[in-house]
């Protein structure tokens, strides 16, 4: 599969749905009393503030692609990258929130509030450093 055939198979899907996706399995796995019910894997000191960055990173992500499929393949400004990571952030603050007044066995804890803003923002950081590098690397072929 090229990346041209990977583009097109992306650009048929329903606007948004890759974000839709994203933030539904965050809220199930952030939200739900025991998302991977009896399953307890074996994890390293932090690994939670780990999965929290990535969870956060990813939605961040899901939101960028979508709004480069949206804008034909166009990069996405800086603006609405550090937009996309302001949103993740502020979902995961309120996520938090919800976990504490739930009282479903889930706690509020503001180091998985940092994660999921450090997340986010490397996120949208990489994404934007791709962009420029990618920009840069196709103006120097021609």
């Amino acid at each position: 599969m090229t990346i041209s055939d990977f583009r097109s198979y992306l650009a048929k899907l329903p606007p948004w749905c890759l974000s839709i996706l994203c933030l539904i399995a965050i809220l199930w796995l952030t939200l739900a009393p025991k998302p991977l019910g009896d399953i307890d894997p074996p994890l390293f000191e932090g690994a939670d503030k780990v999965v929290h960055a990535i969870m956060f990173g990813g939605l961040t992500a899901m939101l960028i692609l979508d709004r480069v499929r949206r804008n034909h393949w166009q990069p996405v400004t800086s603006l609405f990258a550090w937009r996309a990571a302001a949103a993740s952030a502020l979902l995961g603050a309120l996520i938090e929130v919800a976990q504490h007044l739930m009282a479903l066995g889930r706690g509020f804890d503001r180091l998985d509030i940092y994660a999921d803003l450090l997340g986010a923002c490397l996120t949208a950081q990489a994404i934007l450093w791709w962009q420029k590098y990618n920009r840069h690397r196709h103006r120097s072929k021609h």
